[in-house]
């Protein structure tokens, strides 16, 4: 009995000292990556204290929450009538078509992605192996979609993962989930090259606000922190007053009238097939609840900016 106690002892020892060296080893090799960092800290911080279990009853249920909460806020914001007193000042610098891409873009475009949908014909990674046979055929797709200003209804829908929160939190209160989309591989590749197009214009000719620092390179959360940290500084140190007002929007971008999004993007100079092909993007989309292996029934989207796709980032500015 001793010699068997010795030996538990020594293997809860060994497999506590291969745990600890596995994750030391992928925190010294992500040291530069706070992203990496926190998915690796989570994972050994019991991240599953209250797992829920899947069914069909809560794929449902939470289709059926995250639809109303959205449906709800957008419909306490009244409707709204855009001003037709005036004629809008014609914008000196327009975009009125997508370039399209030749098979090298394609495949740049579609190594960067490392992601999809539970629908997807095949995991993302296939499609990144296989981006010599595959490439030219979406890229085909793509600048079809360009000339037509359509956006293939086939990648408007989104199967959405319900995450806790917090993992202490109660599943039993579906306030505590939060709607994770996922969006098809190959709707990414087309508005990951429609992203970086319309970014190029909004920057080359500047066309965003100075003080923006969300979705733009080399800015951040700190640049951000910086700029009023100095702004309120200087203003102290001149004797003036300061204050700050700091407000935190409900599903902001899940509540974006579409209406007023094509009219905002009409006005920074987004027009003719490039614009149609915006509208396209945003209509018709629809989402379900993914909670394997079950699957809530379809529920449209009336409004907002798919957050996981591309797209989300430019046209949020």
């Amino acid at each position: 009995m001793t010699a068997l106690k010795n030996a538990t002892c020594e293997h809860h020892h060994l497999i506590r000292a291969a745990k600890r060296n596995f994750f030391t080893d992928r925190l010294d090799k992500n040291s530069h990556n706070s992203r990496e960092l926190f998915s690796i800290i989570k994972e050994f911080s019991n991240p599953n204290a209250n797992a829920i279990t899947p069914s069909q009853d809560l794929c449902n249920s939470l289709a059926t929450f995250f639809h109303r909460k959205i449906t709800d806020l957008h419909d306490s914001f009244g409707h709204q009538t855009l001003p037709t007193n005036t004629e809008p000042t014609p914008p000196a610098i327009t975009l009125n078509a997508w370039t399209h891409i030749n098979t090298e873009e394609t495949k740049t475009t579609m190594n960067s992605i490392h992601s999809g949908a539970p629908s997807d014909p095949c995991p993302h990674f296939i499609f990144n192996k296989a981006d010599d046979i595959i490439a030219p055929h979406l890229q085909t797709i793509i600048n079809s979609s360009f000339s037509s200003a359509t956006f293939p209804e086939s990648w408007k829908h989104a199967e959405v993962n319900a995450l806790l929160k917090k993992p202490t939190a109660d599943p039993s209160d579906l306030k505590n989930f939060r709607p994770i989309s996922l969006l098809p591989f190959p709707a990414k590749v087309i508005e990951k090259t429609v992203n970086k197009q319309l970014t190029n214009f909004l920057e080359d000719n500047n066309l965003l606000d100075p003080s923006q620092s969300g979705f733009r390179a080399t800015h951040s959360t700190e640049t951000a922190l910086i700029s009023v940290t100095d702004d309120i500084r200087t203003l102290m140190d001149n004797g003036e007053t300061v204050a700050l007002i700091l407000l935190d929007l409900s599903a902001a971008f899940d509540t974006v009238c579409h209406r007023t999004l094509i009219t905002r993007l009409r006005s920074t100079g987004i027009q003719g097939q490039a614009l149609d092909w915006i509208a396209s993007f945003l209509s018709n989309r629809s989402q379900r609840v993914y909670l394997p292996p079950f699957r809530s029934d379809p529920t449209k989207i009336i409004c907002g900016i798919p957050q996981g796709s591309a797209r989300h980032s430019s046209m949020s500015t």
